[in-house]
């Protein structure tokens, strides 16, 4: 009955994937050991080029036959001899556009692909994102590219951590299967000259501190997806604005992907994880949590405007509750913006009801720019 079981989870989910073929020979010939696949099931794994992580995760999902003897197999001592991704092949690395789309044709049209674009310096933020894709795609791709066109006039671009070999490792522990790391020649040739531009974005808090910023990452979002056609692509609420704008580019231009926008990931102080936050010093990482409970003092008053006698919130008076808080911190050296905005768009609200808002703020801490936001629904 388990042996049926496991050769049925390999046909369903060991497609034409693309991934490396070791990982799936070491797991299928950890099976065998252990008399548990037959040759019709590694045949079929190495056919289909199967992920271990995917074809593991499906396989105790939809081994239901025997649940007993599934639950001891799984927790039996067998099972810590199947190949962990640690000590599989690592991840592909893709240098080229030609590379990542040489692999990406060569997947079955049924293929589900997950995609994570980030710009490397990985955190556990960008880490949830992955293991999202991965439970939920056959194949999953990220990229690692620092994007020159969404950085202004002294910002950080040049001093952007790097540390590419640690995110790939990072990213083969999860069990992404390619990873696409251009350089910013391949990205943008030297006669490059088109952008994509969404209107309004230069107009909204986040824009006009950063102008041009939202061509940037607009020009950038539709290259590669166009250059990876993923089924799915994840992303981290914590650049509100930037999910906003993603949701609309792929609207607008209708792309054939879905968005999937993740929660925050935090500190267990509460603090947004970022690449940045490697910047802040001992001391301001101490006091770098008011920020979240600046943004939490507004949702403890939105939530309580019902007991108040109040269905609509002036935004001004949210606002105000996140600037009392976040001017009792020295450290904060400036506020950029406090903004109470439209959940779909962006644009600013003067009153707030039961559609809600987002709440979202820039500040300087020392020398380190932070951004964070809060739902309100």
């Amino acid at each position: 009955m388990i042996i049926t079981s496991i050769n049925t989870t390999c046909k369903r989910f060991c497609t034409n994937t693309g991934v490396l073929r070791t990982r799936t020979t070491a797991l299928c010939n950890s099976f065998n050991k252990y008399n548990l696949a037959t040759t019709r099931c590694q045949e079929q794994c190495l056919r289909g080029h199967a992920s271990s992580a995917s074809f593991r995760s499906n396989y105790q999902r939809n081994l239901s036959t025997n649940r007993k003897a599934h639950l001891n197999l799984l927790s039996s001592s067998n099972m810590s001899t199947i190949p962990t991704v640690e000590s599989m092949t690592r991840a592909t690395i893709h240098p080229t556009i030609e590379s990542i789309r040489s692999v990406r044709k060569s997947f079955d049209p049924s293929v589900s692909v997950g995609f994570v674009p980030t710009m490397g310096a990985l955190h556990e933020g960008h880490l949830s994102l992955a293991r999202a894709a991965r439970a939920q795609n056959d194949v999953v791709i990220a990229s690692i590219f620092v994007n020159p066109t969404q950085f202004g006039e002294g910002e950080d671009l040049e001093k952007y951590p790097n540390q590419l070999e640690k995110d790939v490792n990072l990213l083969t522990e999860i069990g992404v299967d390619h990873i696409f790391a251009p350089s910013s020649d391949m990205m943008y040739g030297k006669n490059h000259a088109t952008y994509v531009d969404p209107k309004g974005f230069n107009e909204i808090r986040e824009g006009i501190s950063r102008p041009n910023h939202f061509r940037g990452v607009a020009t950038v979002v539709t290259k590669l997806f166009n250059i990876v056609t993923p089924t799915n692509a994840y992303f981290g609420q914590k650049d509100a604005a930037q999910c906003v704008l993603i949701r609309r580019i792929v609207d607008d231009l209708d792309m054939d992907v879905n968005v999937q926008i993740m929660d925050t990931v935090r500190e267990r102080d509460g603090l947004a994880m970022s690449s940045r936050n490697v910047y802040l010093t001992s001391e301001e990482r101490g006091k770098a949590h008011v920020v979240y409970q600046a943004l939490c003092a507004a949702r403890e008053v939105f939530e309580s405007r019902y007991s108040r006698g109040m269905e609509e919130l002036e935004s001004n008076d949210l606002q105000e509750v996140v600037l009392n808080i976040l001017e009792t911190e020295p450290l904060i050296t400036e506020i950029q913006y406090v903004a109470i905005d439209d959940l779909e768009t962006m644009q600013p609200l003067t009153k707030v009801g039961n559609d809600g808002c987002i709440v979202s703020l820039a500040c300087i801490l020392g020398s380190v720019r932070l951004i964070d936001n809060i739902v309100l629904r």
